[in-house]
């Protein structure tokens, strides 16, 4: 039997690269450091004008080493693997992250008694954290996409989803990790390439393709493992190699889940595990969600009489309309908004999708939706318990039948509350197909198997940019 020759651990270490909780666990007490170093400095720059000697300072201001704490837990959304390594979104989630802290410390600040709080040092503080965990962060993605440390990967499988797999990762720019090539599960070499990374073999020479390419994760997108292909994986393993899913790479490449490539028990497996095991913050998140509602539901009363003078200005009656919409459990429930669209819409009686650019909206309805106040009646649902604040959508009672027969896993979605916002909404245009529809339950899905109060405070921070920025359907 071949095996895969043991290497030292160096020499892994250079030709695997670092795995994804190992990534996570470096950024982590990176940070933690980096962190510490600009509070000190900060009350450095704090002593010169204080007129106190740094010692002093970190006696007397020691519990200005919490605002580490603050910082490292701002920084989660970035130990994301494909956050972590762009540039490009590692910059934006740490200027995100400064100007949140900077104006929630300033509201406190000034609500504060007089003098209570001490103002130098927290701009301060902001300043330094931002600087060096920039120059950190640019160094750390430095030395693992640039240099030696780079994973490298095999896919097994050169079908459907082998193609798919490759180009979820050349689209999406992944740089941690370099595809060498392909190899064929059925054991069978044959030449040539996938969208221009070659075929490198059959499955019963992957040990010594594995050995001969220095690779370190072998990325199954092969729709079944038997025999010789089998044995090989297992050998693979045995010496180190990492065996991942294609599900997998798919899910923390794009954060969405692919239910085209997902086996049909997945539902009752490791998925129903994973979103039951979130149900312990149930409380705490109906609790935001009733308060949420209540300034929701005021907002609407407030602002009603406004919009309602403009829909009638435009377009007469109704001002309101409420749909049948499918929430949690498949239970249905009325979802009130305001009208956007001319009287009697759907005259001829059919639901019918919302274009993007739809005929049937007024031109104050344009406004409302592109503002999204067109969905403050919606808060009302939130406040009594239809809805939450993040979740799914809720669907029309209609669609969802249509849905369910041609999107697989669709009813999936219903294991939790719809949302007035969630994370389809923020990654994904407004969509009026089946195709679409697809789309947006992969991010569904991956919202609820990692859903928190962490990941909803953030994607209510999206939301609230896609407000400001006139970005709505």
């Amino acid at each position: 039997m071949t095996t895969v020759a043991a290497a030292s651990p160096l020499v892994r270490l250079s030709r695997r690269g670092l795995q994804a909780s190992e990534h996570r666990i470096l950024l982590v007490v990176g940070d933690l450091a980096i962190a510490s170093l600009a509070v000190v400095v900060a009350l450095w720059l704090w002593t010169i004008t204080a007129g106190v000697t740094l010692s002093f300072a970190l006696r007397a201001r020691a519990y200005w080493f919490l605002a580490v704490a603050a910082w490292v837990i701002g920084l989660a959304p970035t130990y994301n693997i494909g956050v972590a390594l762009s540039v490009q979104q590692t910059v934006r989630a740490l200027i995100r992250l400064a100007s949140l802290l900077l104006v929630g410390y300033l509201a406190v600040y000034f609500y504060a008694p007089r003098q209570a709080l001490p103002r130098l040092l927290a701009l301060y503080f902001l300043w330094e954290a931002l600087l060096l965990t920039l120059g950190w962060r640019l160094v750390y993605i430095w030395v693992f996409t640039e240099t030696g440390l780079r994973r490298r990967a095999l896919i097994v499988g050169t079908g459907q989803a082998g193609e798919r797999l490759l180009e979820v990762v050349q689209q999406a720019g992944v740089r941690e990790t370099t595809v060498v090539g392909l190899v064929e599960a059925d054991g069978a070499a044959r030449c040539g390439s996938v969208l221009g990374v070659p075929v490198l073999g059959g499955g019963d020479a992957l040990t010594a393709l594995v050995e001969r390419e220095g690779i370190s994760e072998l990325i199954l997108a092969a729709e079944e493992l038997r025999g010789p292909l089998l044995e090989r994986l297992l050998e693979c393993q045995e010496a180190g190699v990492d065996i991942v899913p294609m599900a997998t790479v798919y899910e923390q490449t794009l954060q969405r889940l692919p239910i085209e490539y997902l086996e049909r028990d997945w539902l009752f497996r490791s998925y129903a595990e994973a979103v039951h095991a979130k149900d312990s913050s149930r409380l705490v998140k109906r609790l935001v969600d009733v308060l949420a509602g209540a300034v929701g539901s005021l907002a609407f009363v407030l602002l009603a009489p406004f919009i309602a003078l403009l829909i009638w200005l435009d377009s007469g009656r109704p001002i309101l309309y409420s749909q049948r919409r499918v929430g949690r459990g498949g239970r249905e429930f009325r979802l009130l908004k305001f009208r956007t669209m001319v009287p009697d819409a759907e005259a001829n009686g059919q639901a019918q999708w919302a274009g993007p650019s739809d005929p049937r909206t007024t031109r104050v309805g344009r406004f409302l939706r592109r503002t999204r106040l067109d969905e403050l009646p919606n808060f009302l649902s939130v406040f009594r318990g239809d809805m939450s604040l993040v979740g799914p959508r809720p669907e029309r009672p209609e669609f969802v039948a249509t849905l369910e027969r041609e999107v697989p896993f669709y009813r999936a979605r219903l294991m939790a509350r719809p949302g007035l916002t969630g994370w389809a909404q923020v990654n994904y245009p407004y969509g009026d197909s089946i195709e679409d529809a697809a789309a947006k339950l992969e991010y569904d899905l991956y919202y609820l198997k990692h859903r928190s109060l962490l990941f909803d405070a953030w994607i209510l921070v999206r939301t609230i940019g896609t407000v400001f920025s006139f970005a709505g359907r």
